[in-house]
């Protein structure tokens, strides 16, 4: 399933089908450490909004071409001759995309191959969940630009490791190791190199063994109860099981169950 087919040309993404329900996406810049420049935001906008309805796919893996980065961020080169209005649009757009990632109709797993820098660690924050190579490197060193993260990271990050930690790697601008990304819970697994886009797959076959109405229901639930207050969150959840409930893979599965449990 080529994106040519679903008459979109990108020049730098690949999309390949894995398998029936799970798609990898390579971002391909390797040249420039598959660095984010211009071009590249534009297609991966386009790339999303093409499947923000329905997809072809119920799991998208993330990943970087070549074996030594995810993404190395922003291209500085690009970002240099900008003015400050111009910045202001420039992370209106980084935002965009790593919201839309993170509100997309499908899960995403994001495979971190290598350097997972400024926008690169922005864009894996808003996958659902990281696995990382061993030799993977995560920061957003923004600072030592006399920047700070523009697509999400300040926001991101405090999620995902707590607000004291997220200060001290923004603030400092520290990179660190993937042993000590997974210490802090920023990933979720390390894996060997040549064993991570597999790692993932048998990841995404679990979840496409389920319901995927209440995969994403259940992915919903957990976003948007993040955002409320424990009260608010719990209505949240009693009205999306209830939803779920009614569907027809319910059926399907809680027959299953009972079934399977009779014959033993």
């Amino acid at each position: 399933m080529a994106l040519e087919e679903r008459n979109i040309y990108m020049n730098t993404l690949q999309l390949q089908m894995l398998d029936q329900h799970v798609a990898l996406l390579t971002i391909n810049r390797t040249d420039a450490l598959n660095a984010m420049n211009k071009e590249m935001m534009m297609e991966l906008k386009a790339f999303i909004q093409l499947y923000q309805r329905e997809a072809p796919f119920r799991v998208l893996i993330l990943t970087g071409a070549g074996d030594k980065s995810f993404i190395a961020g922003a291209d500085i080169k690009e970002m240099r001759s900008m003015d400050h209005m111009n910045m202001l649009e420039y992370c209106k757009l980084g935002q965009e995309i790593a919201n839309a990632f993170a509100s997309a109709p499908f899960v995403v797993i994001a495979a971190v191959n290598g350097y997972a820098l400024g926008g690169g660690l922005e864009m894996a924050l808003a996958a659902d969940f990281i696995y990382a190579s061993s030799t993977a490197k995560f920061g957003l060193p923004e600072v030592s630009l006399g920047i700070l993260p523009g697509f999400g990271g300040t926001q991101r990050l405090s999620r995902a490791v707590g607000k004291a930690m997220a200060k001290e790697l923004i603030l400092t601008g520290r990179i660190i190791p993937s042993s000590e990304a997974l210490s802090i819970g920023l990933i979720n697994k390390i894996c060997d190199k040549e064993a991570l886009i597999d790692n993932c797959l048998q990841t995404a076959k679990e979840i496409t063994q389920h319901s995927f109405k209440a995969v994403l229901q259940a992915k919903q639930a957990i976003d948007t109860g993040l955002n409320m207050g424990l009260e608010e969150s719990l209505i949240l959840e009693r009205n999306m099981c209830a939803v779920v409930f009614a569907t027809e893979e319910r059926k399907v599965g809680m027959d299953a169950f009972i079934e399977k449990r009779g014959k033993r």
